[in-house]
């Protein structure tokens, strides 16, 4: 696991708020967490060999969300609008 610290001017960058971006990251790291437990959950319904074999291919040494959701938001690879900006186009 490899832990390396953010530059503050990273986080302000492009001049956002850096609350919104801590949201932003929480909910991702959310999404993340979820898809993997839906995997989990698909793991202790096996009922027959066959299927257990198809699970030994799982890398358990993975990221944590938390990580990829900061690496995701840095690189510009997330996009989000505010609830708010729904509301109006409605």
């Amino acid at each position: 696991m490899n832990i390396d610290a953010i530059p503050i001017s990273v986080l302000f960058k492009d001049n956002e708020d850096l609350y919104e971006k801590v949201v932003v990251g929480a909910l991702r790291q959310r999404q993340i967490i979820d898809s993997r437990s839906l995997q989990l959950e698909a793991f202790q319904d096996i009922e027959d060999t066959e299927q257990l074999e198809q699970f030994d291919d799982i890398d358990h040494d993975i990221e944590k969300p938390m990580s990829i959701a900061m690496e995701e938001l840095l690189c510009g690879e997330l996009e989000w609008r505010h609830s708010a900006d729904d509301k109006e186009s409605e």
